[in-house]
């Protein structure tokens, strides 16, 4: 009895789906009946059967019952190819029969044939399993009337279970078109108890089962029993030729010579078109005869489809208009918001096509549209070319698309951060940097009597001036090449969120600084003083000190020296006892007597913000008058330029590109009528 030891591929067979239990998401499979499969062997000329034996003897199943994958057609590229698992311990073997109970997964991407499986549309099944060994019988040998030789897998291993699109084996319902595309060789011994000279077994497109490939067809797989020990040869050629009438001693030379000339034509080939090395290696590792080859490189050249790409579309080339480059540049901001923050963010039918894909991935995409060829790039050339750096001459959208994404979370960051000076202060615009003068107008003069044909009298109004100039800020992003190859997204949108948050605080911190720094107005004196008559006795917030308030407001008088009528409405108080303290004096109770009456309750907003605390000290409180009736802070924005705006040039201090967000903002106290403070004092 003779012994070989070669190397083969994971081979798949098929099953068909049994029973259904909707609720829990569960089902069960017949895998495997173990039926003879007619195969051929190229290297031999010869044709031969395989079997399984199926029995828990010869099958190794610690890999099933300990929860292998459930898969979408043997894929393995990626996580989201798993649909569910094997449950642990569900294996039974029955007869020549092998079954297992799958569980679905619960994600929202396998819903689609989670409801394929329970309405039987999808009704097809296929195991991936390594064969360690066989035991070859000749045909002279068979009991069964076999005319061929046969190999029985007498020990084997089935790895996972896929759902596929058509099944094969009749005796179990299906079989699987396709092994895993990534599963590599394992070292398979074959007993031969006749006919030594047997031949090496293949699947029936020819390729040798030592040859380590792992493509498959329709009711094919890999089995390659040769007559000696020998080590897998992984470009080892495929075609078929016609079979020959009895078996032929093949001339290893001339093998291996042909084999060199079809790895060398496909490099060839694939070098001259541009296409990268992954293409031309998965052509020869695949054993692909030279015309499937040359079909195939025409096949990638007519499509510029991207080597490595399985999840991506297929690109659509620009049109060249703006209507649908703008629809483009918005589906994939979308689908790059939405995954950055997926609860804030929705997503349009449009954007779907690109949900899931990697920034390299969207990178490829946007380049190849705009017709460059990205074959055979390597990915820091990808990432520069993306990234439009000089030496790729490129109109690809990706850098707008960038652009925007920065862009749009930078300025929802800033549209969202509050501002509580907004509701109290008075917001305006400037047309230019130029210092702008704000009036004080004062009121309008007495009117007199006048006397029985008497004349009227003109007056004046006096004015007050106060002159402020807008200031520019702003800062840079850089993202660079090496951002897009780990697909850091982070760096489109967090990043610019923290700076859109930045700008929101700069202008809190501009604007609260005039209050807490008490800057000198136009006249020469402090915006709180005495003489301007708005600074209190410090105190806590008490019905007391509101009232004292409430009196230095009604004693303001215009520039005039006239008595004006302003009220406080609003109440600017640090977090803290500050905010207690107002809080219990404008809310409204029922109280038991007149003496426990809020007073004030109804009458005063209170605005709570932090920036109001200071370094040392007791915490202070201010009032503040309706913008409306008359003027406290203003606070400007350039005409046309309100809020946060980015732009994007190429880098040149870094490897990249560069996203500088910018604003224009002023604030100046125009009015000390409309404002007042108290320093704060001790809690009793």
């Amino acid at each position: 009895m003779a012994k070989d030891i070669i190397d083969l591929p994971v081979i798949g067979r098929a099953g068909t789906l049994q029973t259904v239990d909707e609720a829990a998401r569960r089902f069960e499979v017949l895998w495997t009946t173990g039926a003879q499969v007619r195969r051929y062997s190229w290297m031999r000329d010869e044709e031969f059967d395989e079997e399984l034996v199926v029995s828990t003897d010869a099958m190794r199943l610690d890999r099933l019952n300990a929860g292998a994958p459930f898969l979408n057609s043997h894929g393995s590229w990626s996580l989201r190819d798993i649909l569910g698992v094997v449950e642990e311990d569900s294996i039974r073997i029955g007869g020549n029969s092998a079954f297992a109970r799958i569980r679905m997964s619960e994600r929202d991407d396998v819903e689609d044939i989670w409801r394929d499986i329970k309405a039987g549309i999808i009704r097809n099944v296929s195991v991936g399993y390594r064969v360690h060994k066989f035991e070859r019988v000749g045909s002279t040998e068979r009991t069964d009337g076999g005319a061929r030789a046969l190999y029985r897998a007498v020990d084997w291993e089935p790895l996972e279970i896929s759902a596929v699109a058509i099944g094969a084996d009749p005796g179990a319902g299906m079989r699987s078109d396709s092994g895993p595309k990534t599963a590599r060789s394992n070292r398979c011994t074959i007993i031969t108890r006749a006919e030594p000279a047997a031949p090496a077994a293949t699947d029936q497109k020819g390729n040798d089962m030592a040859n380590g490939t792992d493509t498959v067809g329709e009711d094919e797989h890999r089995t390659a029993p040769p007559a000696q020990t020998r080590t897998a040869d992984p470009t080892s050629q495929a075609a078929t030729p016609a079979p020959v009438s009895a078996p032929v001693a093949p001339d290893a030379d001339a093998i291996r010579t042909e084999e060199r000339a079809r790895v060398s034509t496909i490099m060839t080939i694939c070098a001259r078109h541009g296409l990268g090395a992954d293409i031309s290696g998965d052509l020869i590792a695949r054993g692909v005869s030279l015309d499937d080859a040359r079909a195939a490189v025409l096949d990638a050249l007519a499509s510029s489809d991207s080597a490595g790409r399985t999840a991506e579309p297929a690109p659509a080339q620009a049109r060249g208009d703006g209507a649908s480059d703008a629809a483009y540049r918005n589906a994939v901001t979308e689908s790059l918001l939405h995954r950055a923050s997926p609860g804030t963010s929705s997503i349009t039918d449009g954007a779907r096509e690109f949900r899931g894909l990697s920034l390299m991935e969207l990178a490829r995409h946007s380049l190849e549209r705009s017709g460059l060829r990205t074959g055979g790039m390597s990915k820091m050339e990808l990432a520069g070319a993306a990234l439009g750096q000089r030496g790729f001459h490129t109109t690809s959208d990706f850098l707008a698309i960038l652009a925007n994404v920065a862009g749009k979370t930078l300025r929802d960051a800033y549209a969202l951060t509050p501002r509580t000076f907004a509701a109290w202060a008075r917001r305006a615009t400037i047309t230019d940097f130029k210092p702008v003068s704000r009036t004080q107008l004062g009121g309008a003069p007495d009117l007199q009597k006048v006397l029985e044909s008497g004349e009227f009298q003109y007056g004046t109004i006096g004015e007050g001036k106060e002159v402020y100039a807008l200031a520019t800020y702003g800062r840079i992003i850089a993202i660079t090449r090496q951002v897009l190859i780990n697909d850091d997204l982070d760096a489109f949108t967090r990043i610019p969120a923290a700076f859109g948050a930045s700008a929101a605080d700069l202008e809190s911190d501009i604007v609260y600084s005039i209050l807490m720094q008490n800057p000198d107005m136009g006249d020469g004196t402090a915006l709180f003083h005495a003489d301007h008559g708005n600074l209190g006795t410090a105190s806590v917030v008490s019905e007391k000190a509101l009232a004292a308030a409430y009196r230095a407001f009604g004693q303001q008088k215009g520039i005039e020296d006239r008595l004006i009528s302003i009220l406080p409405r609003f109440i600017l108080v640090p977090p803290g006892s500050r905010s207690l303290e107002a809080r219990k004096q404008v809310t409204a109770t029922t109280p038991s007597s007149t003496a426990d009456v809020n007073t004030f309750s109804g009458r005063l907003e209170v605005i709570e913000e932090p920036r109001l605390i200071p370094t040392t000290g007791q915490d202070p409180w201010f009032l503040a008058a309706d913008p409306a009736r008359i003027d406290t802070v203003e606070f400007a924005y350039l005409d046309g330029q309100e809020g946060v705006f980015t732009e994007t040039r190429m880098g040149f201090e870094v490897d990249g590109i560069e996203i500088k967000a910018r604003y224009d903002f002023a604030a100046k106290a125009i009015d000390h009528r409309g404002l007042y403070k108290n320093a704060g004092a001790a809690t009793a």
